[in-house]
């Protein structure tokens, strides 16, 4: 958490021979069969990459199979030109800076790791400047034990997540393998940040890694993955971690570090300055199929205001409406909501009826309150009780907290009862209309160069749903049910 960065960066830490076709060949089938199985697509969210870096380069470790070195036979003696491999400490923690990029965009931020490999926990914690704007940052801890994993976010007002949708994250030693002459390949000397080390590489078809080590500590680790999407297109992902100085090592670590949070096992309660409040109406957006009538329904579905959906649709269009974040979206809706302001923690939303995989599928938030944050946890408590925002908001609509039709969230509903209503759909139009009719991506990656908000492309959505003009840009009401959809069961 933010809380835990700020404490260790005050304190500081306290301290080629044999390769063969074989193994190239073992290691590109491995990782294939890892990648076999899509998980749910995701929203692109800065720190996600991270984790999907992190995923897989523990796939590209975790199934490095003995039976190879056993195959190849004796090791041979390394050669009188390279230096020794690394042999990193099984435990030990480090400051560190978090290299990565969202959207194409550069993303550098202060960083902590820490890792037992011998009780197999590793935590990693990022502090990042959001792309697009300096005003907010965005916080996250991952924390894997053996097989299960925990995302924590917030801030100094954490919440704590489990996010099977970007796959499971399951400890991987990633350093070990350097030490291996079979598996490592010395690649010369460099210089990171002023200081010396060798460089070490493991590389197969889709995928490497590299570690540069001044001796046995650490100073630069690169991992960099081609993932597959669900439907067939691939993206590159890259994370470098470089760490800073001596490492903290053996017990030195504080056990707490590897230990699950209490308020992993619990939501976050209501906001209190939204309890015995009637209910606030809101403008929402949503980016969404156009393949059924189904495609209406915004139970358990991501909203957004102004603001914050036109940083989503910016996302979508930087991505290039890939697999990793695209649900099939072909329509903008425009939607008039009663919501109760006592606000619980957001769900991340994924998929409609008719989608591949099917949805919708909702995991991490309240399973009755709406939802909110600022988008991409961004802002202590995810900004979730905040009144405003520089990027928006994101809302989640929990099926459980939808109110019968008629009526609308009491006063009460943070205690109980529904929490959410539509009063209106008011617009539905074609994405086409406002990405190439209108040039929403020259707004948006003017936006993303200026760093202070999105104000053109915020300026372009909105014009589009304030008529139909396209000299005034706007877009065609293409339309829709005339009446909310009943609940569909999924």
């Amino acid at each position: 958490s933010l809380a835990l960065v700020d404490l260790y960066f005050r304190t500081g830490p306290t301290m080629a021979s044999m390769r063969t076709s074989v193994w190239l060949n073992v290691l590109s089938l491995q990782i294939l069969n890892a990648w076999a199985f899509p998980v749910l697509s995701a929203e692109q969210y800065p720190g996600y990459e991270v984790l999907e870096v992190l995923r897989e380069a523990g796939n590209f470790v975790r199934e490095l199979p003995k039976q190879v070195e056993k195959s190849v036979g004796t090791e041979a003696a390394p050669s009188t030109e390279e230096p020794l491999r690394p042999r990193v400490p099984h435990r030990f923690s480090s400051k560190m800076t978090v290299i990565s990029s969202e959207t194409g965009v550069p993303s550098t931020g202060a960083g902590f790791f820490a890792q037992d490999a011998d009780r197999k926990t590793m935590r990693l914690e990022s502090l990042r400047p959001f792309p697009g704007t300096g005003e907010l940052l965005t916080n996250m801890t991952s924390l894997m034990r053996a097989n299960e994993s925990w995302d924590i976010t917030g801030g100094n007002h954490p919440m704590c997540r489990q996010l099977p949708m970007f796959g499971a994250q399951r400890f991987a030693d990633l350093f070990s393998w350097a030490a291996s002459p079979i598996l490592s390949q010395y690649a010369g000397e460099r210089t990171v940040d002023g200081r010396n080390c060798s460089l070490w590489r493991l590389h197969a078809k889709n995928a490497s890694m590299s570690l540069c080590a001044s001796g046995d500590i650490p100073v630069e680790l690169n991992m960099s993955v081609f993932i597959k999407g669900s439907t067939g297109s691939a993206k590159n992902f890259n994370s470098t971690y470089r760490f800073f100085g001596a490492l903290t090592v053996g017990s030195e670590v504080p056990d707490f570090l590897f230990q699950k949070p209490s308020i992993c096992g619990s939501f976050v309660p209501p906001c209190e300055n939204g309890r015995g409040l009637d209910p606030v109406e809101l403008d929402a957006y949503v980016f969404h199929p156009g393949l059924s009538v189904a495609d209406y329904n915004i139970e358990d579905q991501n909203v957004a205001d102004l603001a914050g959906d036109a940083l989503f649709i910016c996302m979508d269009c930087l991505q290039n409406q890939s697999s990793f974040i695209d649900h099939n979206y072909s329509l903008i809706s425009r939607y008039i909501l009663q919501v109760s302001p006592a606000f619980g923690q957001y769900a991340l939303c994924n998929g409609y009826p008719d989608t591949k995989p099917p949805g919708p599928s909702c995991i991490g938030g309240d399973p009755r309150l709406v939802g909110k944050e600022a988008p991409f946890f961004a802002g202590d408590d995810e900004s979730r009780c905040t009144a405003t925002s520089p990027i928006g908001f994101w809302f989640g609509l929990p099926k459980g907290g939808h109110c019968p039709p008629g009526q609308v969230p009491g006063k009460d509903a943070w205690a109980g009862g529904c929490t959410w209503s539509v009063q209106k759909r008011l617009k539905t139009i074609h994405q086409a209309c406002l990405l190439k009719d209108h040039g929403y991506l020259n707004y948006c990656k003017a936006d993303f160069l200026e760093k202070k908000g999105f104000p053109r492309s915020m300026a372009a959505l909105q014009a589009a749903f304030a008529s139909e003009d396209p000299t005034q840009g706007g877009c065609k009401d293409v339309g829709g049910p005339d009446s909310e959809p009943e609940s569909i069961v999924v």
